[in-house]
């Protein structure tokens, strides 16, 4: 058990697999596939215009939250959240983000990523995780084939 004093101490009931990983991050290499493939796996949040449902057309044309890059201020990136309360403690310290929180999987949520965007993992909060625009645009273009395979896999001539 860990002691709560220390600094890498979680005392957040709804940390999560992805969290720990996050928390773990070193210059390592190891660390760092480990914290994404966590999140390759993970149900997050993202921040939206509107409530989705289940529906995934509406989840398609829904606008979801963007955050800057932190000092590249003109860099768009996608704000995920790896729990709930996150999210909710994001929007309390934003008073013009996005109104409706929305759970997905990881994979939906690297397909929203627009276009020369990247993705932050709990932007302005710790544990976080900053994927660049070129990682995000290749993690995107693996989701799309992996979803078009699955396509072509249950189409009948």
């Amino acid at each position: 058990m860990m002691d709560p004093s220390e600094p890498n101490a979680s005392t957040d009931p709804d940390e999560t697999s992805l969290d720990r990983a996050m928390a773990a991050l070193t210059e390592e290499l190891s660390t760092r596939e480990r914290a994404l493939i966590e999140f390759v796996q993970a149900q997050v949040w993202l921040l939206a215009d509107r409530e989705t449902g289940s529906d995934p057309a509406a989840l398609a044309s829904t606008r979801m939250g963007l955050v800057s890059d932190g000092p590249h201020l003109d860099q768009a990136m996608l704000a995920v959240f790896s729990t709930r309360r996150r999210a909710i403690a994001f929007q309390g310290a934003h008073e013009r983000s996005l109104p409706c929180i929305i759970a997905v999987e990881a994979p939906f949520a690297i397909l929203c990523v627009p276009e020369d965007s990247g993705i932050i993992i709990n932007p302005n909060q710790s544990p976080g995780f900053r994927i660049g625009p070129e990682a995000a645009q290749m993690l995107k273009n693996q989701m799309i084939e992996l979803q078009n395979r699955g396509s072509a896999g249950t189409s009948h001539p």
